[in-house]
């Protein structure tokens, strides 16, 4: 945050307070209830969290950006290296999903058991993903209408030695 902004927020807090408005509370969780007397010394924790959190954020997104430029340029299954700075790694990834658990325990009848880890979510074995891709299997297309398929990309960055 620049200097100015910190000075003008630090102004506005005190003109609140002259005008006999707290600048800040403290509000008991589950009541009205409102403590007015607040340290200064925890106001200025809070706006320095709340500063740090912005600025977080904001790297964040320009983090995610950087890493989807990285993805593009140095293409999955490749690592760029600046040597003593740092690694890139990028990586594809894939999930498989069940989209509707109830249909497919109707469709696999006994075998449900042995082709699903059930869980808070189901997930598909490497079998059932093998017989959904199975182009001699009748029944493949069925399988596959009832899994999700999700893809994406890992970049990775890590100190180069």
């Amino acid at each position: 945050m620049a200097k100015t902004e910190k000075a003008i927020q630090v102004q506005a807090q005190a003109s609140e307070a002259a005008a006999g408005k707290p600048a800040a509370w403290i509000e008991v969780h589950g009541s009205d209830e409102r403590l007015e007397a607040v340290a200064p010394k925890l106001v200025q924790a809070a706006m320095r969290a709340m500063g740090l959190v912005k600025r977080i954020n904001e790297l964040d997104e320009e983090l995610k950006g950087l890493k989807a430029e990285l993805a593009e340029g140095v293409g999955a299954g490749r690592s760029l290296v600046v040597p003593g700075v740092c690694r890139v790694s990028v990586a594809k990834t894939t999930s498989v999903g069940i989209k509707d658990a109830d249909k497919l325990r109707e469709l696999l009848g006994e075998r449900f058991g042995d082709l699903v880890s059930e869980s808070v979510s189901y997930k598909p074995s490497e079998a059932l993903i093998e017989m959904s891709a199975d182009g001699d299997d009748p029944m493949a297309p069925a399988y596959r209408a009832l899994l999700t398929v999700r893809s994406g990309t890992t970049v990775r960055i890590m100190a180069e030695k």
